[in-house]
C-alpha cells in the first residue's frame, strides 16, 4: 500500500538528506511544503509540491488532506523573536492541528536538545533532562513540541548535526579554531552528535515503518558516541587542516573575549543565543538515545572522528573562506 508523506524543510540541511532517501524508497507519494519556488527541484510523477508560509497558516490550503504522515523539519533558526514565534510555534501548532483534522496517522517534529537551556547533562535520558529554554528559538520550539505531543506525535531532539550541507555546527567550530588560540577548559566537554545521513535514515524509518503507540513522545537522537570538543578539533585539524589551538582558558574568559572581539564567532545580535551556543560546546551535553535505537530498524554509523572524512570536501571550503577572511 502506498503511503502519502508531507515533508516540510525539504530544501534545508537535514530536509534535503531526508528527501534524497524518500526518493529512493518505494511505495511513497511525496508532498513537499515549500516557502518559495525552487526551479531545479525534480519530483517523480507521483509527487507534488505546495507553496505556503508557515508564518501564515491561512496559506496552508488543506495541505494535510490525504496525508498519512507529516515530517516537519522546517524551522526558523535566527534570533528574531517574532519570527521564532510565528514560524516555529504558531506555524507548527496550525500544521499539527490541520494534520489531526485531516486524519494523518503520524506527525514527526524535529526539535533540538538545546531546549534544556543552561544545564549540564551526562548520558541523560528523556525523563532525566528537564526542558528550560534559554533563547527565543528554544522557547518557540518548546511550544511547537507541545502542539505535536498533544496530537500524539513524535518529537526528536538531536543536539549537534554534522555532514554535507552543514553551515552552522562544524563551520562555527572552524571559525572559533581559526580565530582564537584557545579551547575552553582544554576542550574536555563531551557532546552528543549525529551525522545528517544517520539522522535522515532515522526520520525516514519513523515515517515509513509500521506504526504503533510506541512511536509517540520525545526521543533523543544521536550516534551513541559522545565526542569531546578536543576530539572534534583534532579530527578537523587532521581532516580539513583547521588550526589546533595551543592554549586553554576557562569558560568565563572565553565568553568575554568573544563578546569583545569584532570578529566573534556569532553576530552581535542575539547575544543570549551566542552565549548559550558557547555554553553548549563548553560543558558536557550528551544524551542517552537508546530508546530510539531500540525502536527503529536502522543503526547509527561510526563516531565522528571516524566518520568526518566523508565530509572533508564540504568542510574544507569553510577553512579556505575563513583564511581569505
Amino acid at each position: 500500500m502506498n503511503r502519502n508523506i508531507l515533508l516540510t524543510g525539504s530544501t534545508g540541511f537535514i530536509g534535503s538528506a531526508v528527501l534524497k532517501r524518500l526518493n529512493h524508497s518505494t511505495g511513497l507519494n511525496l508532498r513537499l511544503l515549500l516557502h518559495k519556488k525552487i526551479p531545479e527541484l525534480h519530483l517523480s510523477a507521483h509527487d507534488e509540491y505546495r507553496y505556503c508560509d508557515l508564518a501564515c497558516p491561512e496559506t496552508f490550503n488543506d495541505i494535510c488532506d490525504g496525508v498519512d504522515a507529516v515530517l516537519h523539519l522546517a524551522s526558523y533558526i535566527g534570533d528574531d523573536q517574532y519570527l521564532c514565534e510565528a514560524v516555529n510555534a504558531r506555524g507548527t501548532e496550525a500544521l499539527a492541528d490541520q494534520a489531526k483534522r485531516a486524519g494523518a496517522k503520524r506527525f514527526l517534529y524535529l526539535s533540538n536538545a538545546a531546549v534544556y537551556g543552561y544545564a549540564v547533562h551526562r548520558n541523560a535520558d528523556e525523563t532525566e533532562a528537564t526542558v528550560d529554554p534559554a533563547t527565543a528559538i528554544s522557547r518557540s520550539r518548546v511550544r511547537a513540541e507541545q502542539a505535536v505531543l498533544d496530537n500524539n506525535g513524535i518529537v526528536l531532539r538531536p543536539l549537534f548535526v554534522y555532514g554535507h550541507g552543514d553551515t552552522h555546527f562544524i563551520p562555527a567550530l572552524i571559525r572559533a579554531l581559526e580565530r582564537f588560540p584557545f579551547m575552553i577548559d582544554g576542550g574536555r566537554a563531551r557532546l552528543s552528535v549525529i551525522s545528517v545521513d544517520d539522522l535522515a535514515e532515522v526520520l525516514v524509518d519513523l515515517a515509513t515503518d509500521e506504526w504503533s503507540q510506541k512511536h509517540q513522545g520525545v526521543f533523543h537522537v544521536n550516534d551513541g558516541h559522545p565526542v569531546s570538543f578536543k576530539e572534534i578539533a583534532v579530527s578537523l585539524a587532521a581532516c580539513v587542516g583547521s588550526r589546533l589551538p595551543p592554549f586553554s582558558v576557562p569558560l568565563f574568559i572565553a565568553q568575554s573575549m568573544v563578546r569583545l572581539t569584532r570578529r566573534g564567532i556569532f553576530q552581535k545580535s542575539g547575544l543570549n543565543s551566542s552565549a548559550h551556543r558557547i555554553f553548549l560546546v563548553a560543558r558536557d551535553h550528551y544524551y542517552d538515545a537508546s530508546r530510539l535505537w531500540n525502536l527503529v530498524s536502522v543503526k547509527p554509523g561510526p563516531p565522528l572522528p571516524e566518520n568526518l572524512g566523508q565530509y572533508k570536501d564540504w568542510y574544507r571550503r569553510f577553512v579556505h573562506a575563513e583564511r581569505k577572511g
